[in-house]
């Protein structure tokens, strides 16, 4: 049996399933490690009945820096913790943090390996400079073998010098059977026929691109639409603020932040999901559209978009930076209503590719590919 330990930042919801699920395998002996048991910038609830795992929240000092969007985490005493337990793989989230690096220092100490769980794209990178890259780099030479969160984090793999070879590709997920299973409960949901109902769920942050898609719905200059924005964030009153100055304050609500319990209502009555982010390393919201039969406007800068969008079928693919792109995205919309509210399926393929029980076997195939 391997003795796989995971370590990393936060108890995230929509991993427990795949985690769950590499529980199972009769070759893993899993266990995981996590910074901190909820990031400050996260307000999702935890369901703790829900994880089957062995699990360990660590002690700590965290803060969270929002110009860089990422928590800070100094959790003294790792790598001694590390040398009692004694994993044969050690899987990290990233490089960003001082834990890591005690994985990576004990990896070779002891001639363990250890496996990159990788999500960011070159899009997505946020910071790029020299000393960054190199020690980025040699984070990566040190690891045995990585998976991704999609295709184009592992192109953000080959362009820092990984060897393919050593990539398993995965698909980044939450537990779609959840939401597809709400959805087919509240059918047959009658489509609203008046207003085409535009839906945003997320962090109310700028890389998220909602001041790029009000200003949109400014000029587009039609009555025949309302947007629900469901989330919070520091730009929640800057936001409120641009709508009222675009006259749009009956056309737009802002709806607070909601569990997920909730969300699938939301996703369920609307006619389309915007998701115009212009950073985004994946988008997990696009997984909870398809699964709940939403089309979805979606970024290009997005690694969901790229993997799971097929464009004029269950998507449509836009630039959030250019206003003339976004018009002509709302215009569509509006000409097509009879088609974004059609009973459309998710192809299997995709179902097949967003499946929790897929990443895991995902995760197992790193770990073995790792090992050998």
């Amino acid at each position: 049996m391997i003795k796989t330990l995971l370590l990393t930042n936060t108890i995230a919801p929509y991993r427990i399933p795949v985690l769950n699920k590499l529980m199972e395998n009769q070759e893993i002996r899993l266990k995981v490690w996590y910074l901190e048991e909820r990031e400050k910038n996260r307000h999702w609830h935890i369901n703790f009945e829900e994880i089957k795992y062995e699990f360990e929240c660590l002690p700590g000092f965290h803060t969270y820096v929002q110009r860089l969007d990422m928590g800070v985490h100094v959790n003294p005493g790792i790598f001694l913790k590390l040398v009692r337990e004694k994993p044969d793989v050690i899987i990290t989230s990233g490089y960003d943090t001082l834990g890591y690096w005690s994985a990576l220092i004990y990896s070779r100490l002891f001639n363990k390996k250890l496996i990159v769980w990788w999500g960011s794209t070159l899009e997505s990178s946020r910071v790029q400079n020299g000393i960054v890259n190199r020690i980025r780099r040699f984070f990566f030479k040190s690891a045995s073998s990585f998976v991704t969160y999609g295709t184009e984090s592992a192109k953000c793999l080959k362009y820092y010098g990984v060897d393919e070879s050593k990539i398993v590709i995965g698909y980044n997920t939450v537990d779609i059977r959840y939401y597809r299973q709400r959805y087919q409960e509240a059918r047959p949901f009658p489509k609203n026929s008046g207003r085409l109902k535009l839906l945003f769920i997320g962090q109310l942050i700028e890389r998220k691109g909602l001041v790029q898609i009000i200003e949109a719905l400014r000029l587009l200059g039609s009555s025949a639409w309302e947007l629900q924005i469901v989330g919070t964030g520091p730009d929640e009153n800057k936001l409120k603020q641009k709508v009222m100055d675009a006259g749009l304050e009956n056309q737009i609500y802002f709806e607070g932040y909601k569990q997920k319990e909730e969300l699938t209502n939301y996703l369920i009555q609307s006619d389309c999901l915007l998701f115009p982010s212009l950073i985004e390393v994946w988008g997990l919201v696009v997984n909870e559209a398809l699964a709940t039969n939403t089309f979805v406007l979606a970024s290009k800068y997005a690694g969901a978009t790229k993997d799971i969008i097929l464009d004029q079928q269950n998507g449509l693919i836009i630039d959030p930076m250019d206003v003339g792109d976004l018009l002509r995205a709302f215009r569509w919309l509006m000409d097509n209503q009879e088609y974004v509210r059609s009973q459309w399926r998710m192809s299997i393929g995709i179902w097949r590719k967003l499946h929790p029980h897929s990443y895991a076997r995902a995760v197992s195939a790193a770990i073995k590919k790792a090992i050998s």
